[in-house]
């Protein structure tokens, strides 16, 4: 029980200290001087680098063991968010040109995408290597209700502590990585798997299209919390410190219903992967449907909410059929995988996204909304994504 609270309390801090920059990014850029573009690359930058290294860490956990990664993540995000914040208030004092500035924002953003993936892929084969696979799916739920509480707090508290200045929120960030280093430190076995004689990692092929999905689902997700604050104080006419809290608040929806969602009905329910991503992305794209359609404060927040019930079913549903769909000494790398295929998708969000908003505030989402319908086809007429075995949750 200790390991799998360690576990989910490293995956939310992780995702905290995600969700208090997300909606700061848009205001910042703006009071920094830097465009919509310049956003783009900065966050994408941190995408690029999970792209490159989650194989890499997922690999190394199965062969040095699950917490000496944990450290090294959890490390290297403070260090990531200590550098972001430092530059960032030199840049607000005006002392970074900004040809420089943006260089120094672009390298402690990379910093933060080789961090990041060592926690989450660690952690994704440490819950693997302590649930048998009928309960792979209630654990496996347990990293996406770290995700979607993470994307609650994590906005939240940016957003309350915005009241004292734009950068008290990162500052928390720094901190927060490395008390749950601590408590890894102490209170944590190493776990690697066992292999027996020369057994080779040959991932299957059944892997793949959970890979596929995840690099869309992602992309989606994070192209729209990206646009989100552009999009809020576009549309609504707000401050910076308005947008902050807007999209803060978003943001919240989305995380809330995601932890809703994955602590009810994918813990209560008997559903295989297939199954919650037959209804995980449907949701998602309506959701973005709705966030076009209107232009008002509550219909975005809906928007988001509802988007929090779609990503809730998906995230388990790919997680949990790619773990399954791979043999026990072959998690590490699988987690990688996956954590690789958010880190496509997270690179290519920010840069489409700040790109096609340019063209318009709506094309973005109306890209995404055809990404996810056709998605939704494969899904659902996909012979490829294993439905047959059931997933049992606790």
């Amino acid at each position: 029980m200790r390991a799998k609270s360690i576990i989910f309390t490293s995956v939310l801090i992780g995702y905290v200290g995600l969700g208090i920059l997300n909606p700061l990014v848009a205001p910042l850029i703006r009071e920094l001087g830097l465009s919509e573009t310049d956003a783009g690359w900065i966050v994408a930058a941190s995408s690029f680098m999970v792209l490159l290294t989650s194989a890499l860490w997922g690999s190394l956990s199965d062969r040095i063991g699950r917490k000496p990664v944990l450290l090294i993540g959890l490390t290297g995000m403070a260090a990531s968010f200590g550098m972001f914040v430092a530059v960032t208030e030199q840049g607000l004092d005006g002392k970074f040109q900004p040809a420089v500035l943006f260089t120094l924002l672009l390298i402690s953003r990379l910093l933060l995408g080789a961090a990041f993936p060592a926690v989450l892929s660690s952690s994704q084969a440490y819950m693997a290597d302590i649930t048998t696979e009928k309960d792979r799916a209630a654990g496996m739920s347990l990293i996406g209700a770290a995700n979607g509480l993470g994307l609650v707090v994590g906005p939240a508290v940016g957003a309350l502590l915005t009241a004292l200045s734009l950068l008290a929120p990162i500052y928390l960030a720094v901190v927060l990585p490395l008390l749950v280093m601590l408590w890894v430190a102490f209170g944590m076995a190493n776990s690697k798997p066992q292999v027996h004689g020369q057994q080779k990692k040959t991932l299957r092929k059944g892997i793949l299209p959970y890979l596929a999905v995840a690099m869309i689902v992602m992309m989606a997700l994070i192209q729209t919390q990206v646009t989100a604050g552009f999009y809020f104080q576009d549309k609504l006419g707000l401050s910076a410190t308005e947008t902050a809290q807007a999209v803060g608040a978003a943001l919240f929806c989305i995380g809330f219903m995601m932890a809703l969602v994955q602590f009810t009905v994918v813990r209560k329910n008997r559903l295989t992967p297939l199954k919650l991503l037959k209804l995980g992305v449907p949701v998602f794209a309506v959701a973005l449907v709705l966030l076009v359609s209107f232009s008002h404060i509550v219909t975005f927040f809906a928007a988001f909410a509802l988007m929090g019930v779609g990503v809730g079913l998906a995230i388990p549903g790919f997680t949990s059929g790619a773990s399954l769909a791979v043999a026990k000494h072959e998690q590490g790398a699988a987690a990688g995988m996956i954590a690789a295929s958010i880190g496509i998708g997270s690179l290519l969000g920010p840069l489409a996204g700040t790109f096609l908003y340019r063209i318009s505030p709506e094309t973005p989402f109306w890209l995404l909304i055809l990404l996810l319908a056709l998605l939704t086809g494969y899904v659902w007429g996909s012979r490829r994504i294993r439905g047959e075995q059931q997933i049992v949750v606790d």
